[in-house]
């Protein structure tokens, strides 16, 4: 398998996990991925439009897709 997918599945998992507490700190990120928060989500962002985001159900994506939304705005 290769590595990428192997990163898009523990992230996938990683902000499923976390998605009820709000997202993981930045710290953890950091110390999980080597990502900033800004990183995480933009990564995210994009593994939710690939095939790796395919087995999600559909609320979990819609919730993710809400969190990156989320995101977005308070980093404006």
């Amino acid at each position: 398998m290769n590595d990428s997918i192997i990163e898009d599945a523990r992230i996938l998992e990683y902000a499923r996990q976390w998605l009820p507490y709000g997202g993981g700190n930045s710290g953890d990120l950091l110390v999980e991925f080597g990502m900033t928060p800004a990183c995480y989500v933009a990564r995210l962002g994009k593994i939710l439009d690939g095939l790796a985001a395919r087995h999600l159900e559909p609320h979990v994506r819609i919730r993710l897709r809400e969190f990156i939304a989320n995101y977005a705005h308070r980093a404006r």
